[in-house]
C-alpha cells in the first residue's frame, strides 16, 4: 500500500434530509425521503437493496455528480453543491460500474489523469510513478502498459479502482466494485478497503452480494425498494427480517464463529410467486 493513504485530514460525509427520486425527476419514484445520518472517519458502509432501489442514485448524489430533489449532502460541513471541482475531487473519489474509453490509453495514463487532476503539483516522473504504484497494489503493474480498452472486464474494473484510490481522497465511493472481480481479486478489495478504514478513511459502496457485504461492513444502509430505507452496524441491519422484507425473498441467516452466512431459501421464495 502506498505509504501517504490519502490526502489531508479524514472526511465527514453527512445526508441532511436528503430526497431522492428515480431518474433525478421531481415525479420519479421516491427512493428515500428526509434521510439524515452521518459517515464518519473509519467506518466502511455497505449500501444494499434491490435492483433500481436507489444504491447508485445515492452514491451519485454523495459524489455531487446529481442533485438530491431535496435536501443536501455535506462534506467536512460543506455542501457539495458549493465546493469547487478539484477541492472537491481532493476529498472524495468516486468508482462508477461502468466505463466509456473512446480513445486509447495506456492503464498508467487513465490512473495518471485522476493524480493530475488533484494534485498538479507533482512532476510527470512522480505522476507516472504513482500511477504505477497504484495499478500494482491492484495486481496490475504488468499491465500498466497495455490499453485499457484491450483489458478484460476484471482487468479494467482493477484500473479503474486503482484510479479513484489514486486520488487519494479520504471518502471513496464505489459502486458495484466486485462486479468483474474474481475471487482472489476481491481479496484484495477487502484488504485495501481495511486499510484505508484503518488509516481513517471512510468507505460508502454498493454491492448487490450480501455475504461480501457483511465481510467488508461495519455499517450498512438497505433500501427496500419501496421508499423505505434503513441503516445501522451490520449487526443490526443484515438480518434474515430486514433482508427478506427489503428483497421480497426468504432469506436465512447463519452464525459461525463470529461470521455470519447468507442464503435464499429457494423453495420458500417459489412459495412466494
Amino acid at each position: 500500500m502506498t505509504t501517504t493513504l490519502f490526502h489531508g485530514a479524514p472526511a465527514t460525509c453527512s445526508l441532511d434530509a436528503l430526497t431522492l427520486h428515480a431518474g433525478g425527476r421531481a415525479d420519479g419514484r421516491v427512493l428515500c425521503s428526509d434521510l439524515s445520518l452521518q459517515f464518519a472517519p473509519g467506518e466502511r458502509w455497505v449500501v444494499l437493496g434491490p435492483n433500481g432501489a436507489g444504491k447508485s442514485t445515492l452514491i451519485a448524489a454523495l459524489a455531487g455528480l446529481s442533485a438530491p430533489h431535496a435536501g443536501a449532502v455535506h462534506i467536512d460541513g460543506v455542501p457539495i453543491a458549493r465546493a469547487r471541482a478539484q477541492a472537491l475531487a481532493q476529498r472524495r473519489s468516486w468508482c462508477p460500474q461502468f466505463w466509456l474509453d473512446p480513445f486509447a490509453a495506456a492503464a498508467w495514463e487513465t490512473v495518471a489523469c485522476a493524480i493530475e487532476a488533484t494534485h498538479p503539483e507533482l512532476s510527470a516522473d512522480d505522476t507516472q510513478r504513482a500511477a504505477r504504484e497504484w495499478l500494482a497494489q491492484f495486481d496490475m503493474g504488468v499491465l500498466a502498459d497495455n490499453d485499457v480498452r484491450a483489458l478484460s472486464g476484471g482487468e479494467r474494473q482493477r484500473v479503474a479502482l486503482a484510479t479513484a484510490f489514486a486520488q487519494r481522497a479520504p471518502l471513496v465511493l464505489l459502486d458495484e466494485p466486485t462486479a468483474h472481480l474474481d475471487w482472489a481479486h476481491q481479496v484484495l478489495l477487502r484488504d485495501v478497503l481495511f486499510d484505508w478504514s484503518a488509516a481513517g478513511g471512510t468507505i460508502v459502496t454498493a454491492v448487490h452480494d450480501i455475504n461480501l457485504a457483511w465481510t467488508i461492513a461495519t455499517h450498512a444502509l438497505l433500501f427496500n425498494g419501496r421508499g423505505r430505507v434503513r441503516w445501522g452496524t451490520r449487526e443490526d441491519i443484515l438480518t434474515a427480517e430486514l433482508l427478506s422484507n427489503a428483497y421480497d425473498i426468504d432469506i436465512s441467516v447463519r452464525n459461525e464463529d463470529g461470521a455470519r452466512w447468507f442464503r435464499v431459501e429457494l423453495g420458500a421464495a417459489e412459495n412466494r410467486r
